[in-house]
């Protein structure tokens, strides 16, 4: 991906993650701060929950074994289209 392909992906998903519950929005930005920095590794995330944990997404480019992995470290539950942050 160039950077102006970044910087919009970035963008949008920012705007999915403001509509989640604070916390769990906190965790999926972590998630894709992190995908980034570590093996530029990108998710397009879409149809997130209103004030809730849940966020669909979809892998755009590298390694999805680093994407299973940095989520499951930050205790993240992951399918092969969503991601869910627990809170108990």
């Amino acid at each position: 991906m160039n950077t102006q392909e970044v910087e919009t992906l970035f963008s949008q998903n920012m705007m999915e993650i403001n509509k989640m519950n604070i916390a769990s929005g906190s965790m999926i930005k972590a998630l894709v701060q992190a995908l980034e920095s570590n093996g530029l590794v990108y998710i397009e995330l879409s149809d997130a929950v209103p004030d809730g944990h849940k966020v669909h997404y979809q892998h755009k480019e590298g390694d999805k074994t680093q994407l299973v992995q940095i989520a499951s470290a930050l205790g993240l539950k992951i399918t092969d289209t969503t991601l869910e942050a627990h809170y108990d």
